[in-house]
């Protein structure tokens, strides 16, 4: 008896045709940091904001009085001089001057928000593909971020203000690293291939 030895034919897999399929990427750790360091960052920049905006002239005169009682050189007065005594040789003079403070300290705080809703927009847009083009919009926006904290530090702010302007500038530093880290780019990459 003779048989005929022929192989089985090919069976094609599920995909026929397709190309071998890529493993999906794991989201690195380094994206989720990156979201959760920007969102520390625009919280932080809208609660000094806030602290600011309820302080009012209320907050903007505590800063003047404690100007003057610390450092009464950096606003031109001779050693020794008390709020007291600006009050009670110019009371229109003082008003306008509790007014200007209050206006400085408003302007700062809403530059500081405007800021941290950009970083936390771009944030939300680079978590989902981690796009350069994201990247680069949150890098932006941190760097102009840093702006109104650096002049809140330079200055003689109330303390809360201080500290969480300090705690923004700090982790808007860290989002622009976190950026353009390897795993960053390389997920970014994977992505888009």
């Amino acid at each position: 008896m003779s048989h005929y030895q022929a192989a089985p034919a090919p069976v094609a897999p599920h995909g026929a045709g397709a190309p071998p399929s890529r493993r999906a990427a794991k989201r690195p750790g380094t994206l989720a940091a990156l979201f959760w360091t920007s969102v520390v960052s625009a919280v932080t920049a809208a609660i000094g904001a806030v602290l600011v905006f309820a302080g009012g002239e209320d907050m903007a005169e505590e800063n003047i009085n404690d100007v003057i009682a610390e450092h009464p050189d950096v606003v031109g007065l001779p050693s020794g001089t008390t709020a007291a005594d600006i009050k009670a040789l110019s009371g229109p003079m003082w008003d306008e001057l509790i007014s200007d403070r209050a206006g400085t300290l408003s302007a700062r705080a809403g530059f500081a928000v405007f800021t941290a809703v950009c970083v936390l927009v771009f944030a939300l847009v680079a978590r989902k593909g981690a796009a350069v083009w994201s990247r680069v919009l949150l890098t932006i926006s941190a760097v102009v971020a840093l702006f109104p904290h650096f002049l809140i530090l330079g200055d003689y702010e109330p303390d809360s203000v201080v500290a969480l302007s300090f705690a923004a500038l700090l982790t808007a530093v860290a989002v622009v690293v976190l950026c353009w880290l390897p795993p960053v780019n390389r997920w970014a990459r994977e992505r888009r291939a």
